[in-house]
């Protein structure tokens, strides 16, 4: 009798096994469909690769790209229900967090310190950033363009009140450079690259320092993150795939680039080691949107008087279990 309950138990925890996994294996043979808006840049890399080595299907995984001409069109989507994910840089996270709550970060998978530069023409005299005072300098205002500025600014002791601002789309800052319609421009790649490579013109860009990080990003709506824990975890694995690849072939990887962007290799090749694709929430981001947060204030971009807690813009699960020690916010 006792042989025949044993049996009995076993077989049924056989038969459970057997459905676990068989369960599992057709969560991942069914494809979850999720749909990502990403901004067409050099800054959404991973996710390129992570869709050409099939990273995103190995994971269950039917993907959706949606390419936007920027982040923020991205952030946007996302906002509006048209995409599940979106790609957000700093800046759009800032601003839209003193308007609403209802979005978190579950990761970021790009930073470079040389995103954004300060270029000027040779003819202009202009050797240090002490010598931008009094002189005409073209940004993209509400940007990265515009922050950065401010920073390089603040680091050689000026202020943006001490040079004259012209504000234009990050396009046409190359072309306002070569007409002397400025003496500088504030650009991020790859306009920075676009005007550096000028006929008849010689720029000279400032030397990046670690004054400020960009990061890349990607955010969802605190429901779909609270609905979708499993979807977030594998499509994190996907893009962690992508980032040990990169470092593993970055021959290989800048060729997929080339593709997906068409972008010149030589362009490709002259960036890449300016960007770090690596997938991770550190406590450096929640420092940074502070910093951002207080000059959105100072600067009128919004009505509100206090930063809010950044922290709770994080969504710390899906990383946290399928890579804990790339976390280093402290909780």
């Amino acid at each position: 009798m006792g042989g025949a309950i044993l049996v009995a138990s076993v077989t049924l925890i056989s038969i459970i096994f057997f459905n676990s996994v068989n369960n599992s294996d057709k969560f991942k043979e069914a494809n979850i469909k999720v749909t990502l808006g990403i901004s067409k840049s050099f800054l959404s890399i991973p996710v390129y690769i992570a869709k050409s080595k099939g990273f995103f299907s190995e994971e269950g995984i039917d993907i959706n790209i949606k390419e936007f001409s920027s982040g923020k069109l991205a952030t946007n989507s996302m906002f509006s229900g048209d995409v599940d994910i979106s790609t957000a840089a700093d800046i759009p996270i800032v601003f839209n967090s003193f308007k609403r709550s209802d979005f978190c970060i579950f990761a970021t998978f790009t930073s470079s310190y040389s995103f954004v530069s300060i270029l000027t023409r040779e003819d202009t005299g202009i050797k240090k950033g002490i010598d931008l005072k009094g002189r005409k300098i073209g940004f993209n205002r509400g940007t990265s363009s515009h922050f950065y500025l401010a920073e390089f600014l603040a680091d050689h002791q000026l202020l943006l009140t001490d040079v004259e601002l012209i504000h234009f789309k990050t396009a046409d800052l190359p072309k306002a450079l070569k007409n002397k319609t400025v003496d500088a421009i504030s650009v991020w790649q790859p306009h920075t690259h676009k005007a550096e490579h000028l006929p008849s013109v010689k720029i000279i860009k400032f030397p990046s320092s670690e004054i400020y990080r960009t990061t890349f990003n990607f955010a969802v709506k605190n429901s779909y993150a609270q609905n979708h824990k499993v979807v977030l975890e594998r499509f994190t694995k996907a893009l962690i795939k992508a980032s040990k690849f990169i470092q593993m072939d970055k021959k290989t990887a800048q060729e997929l680039v080339t593709e997906s962007l068409k972008i010149d290799n030589e362009t490709v090749s002259a960036l890449w080691d300016g960007y770090s694709f690596q997938i991770s929430l550190d406590q450096a981001l929640l420092v940074s949107w502070d910093n951002i947060g207080r000059w959105s204030i100072d600067n009128n971009f919004t009505d509100k008087k206090m930063i809010p807690n950044y922290l709770n813009y994080i969504y710390l699960d899906a990383l946290d279990t399928v890579k804990p020690d790339s976390i280093t916010i402290i909780r």
